[in-house]
């Protein structure tokens, strides 16, 4: 007997990989200075596919794997859902906030299992504000202020 939810998702994968590399044929794979904006997603797109179809054989073979074997349990679930909380808080801050307070909030939440909280703040804030300095103007990519500086001056 197969596993009908491996290859139903292996499946899933493969088309949506195939979508993805399909599309990346719209983006240039070299540049003047060297990889395009092409290579990435191509590259990134076609190994998913070759995983996928892995995948689906091993499905097909039989090969059963249960959601309780996969899922985190304890501690490690509780890991996956702060980060989870983490990233969706930074998403939605970034727009009002700006990229400092808004990395440093997800860090900090991060960081807190980890560190005490005065040290997960130093580290968030130092850590946010050394990427922001080294995007914005060692870079040139700008990164959002958020409205409360725009508020604020």
């Amino acid at each position: 007997m197969f596993n009908k939810v491996g290859v139903g998702l292996g499946s899933l994968f493969l088309i949506v990989s195939g979508i993805i590399f399909w599309q990346s044929f719209s983006f240039d794979y070299y540049s003047d200075l060297g990889p395009g904006p092409g290579l990435f997603p191509r590259w990134l797109s076609a190994s998913l596919m070759v995983l996928s179809v892995l995948y689906i054989a091993s499905s097909l073979r039989g090969l059963q794997v249960r959601w309780g074997e996969v899922l985190p349990k304890g501690r490690d679930l509780l890991n996956v859902i702060m980060v989870l909380v983490a990233v969706v808080l930074f998403m939605v801050l970034l727009d009002q906030v700006g990229f400092i307070v808004a990395g440093s909030v997800m860090l900090m939440l991060l960081l807190m299992r980890s560190y005490a909280w005065y040290m997960a703040a130093v580290i968030a804030v130092g850590t946010s504000a050394v990427l922001y300095v080294a995007f914005s103007m060692g870079l040139d990519v700008p990164l959002p202020t958020g409205d409360l500086w725009d508020w604020m001056g």
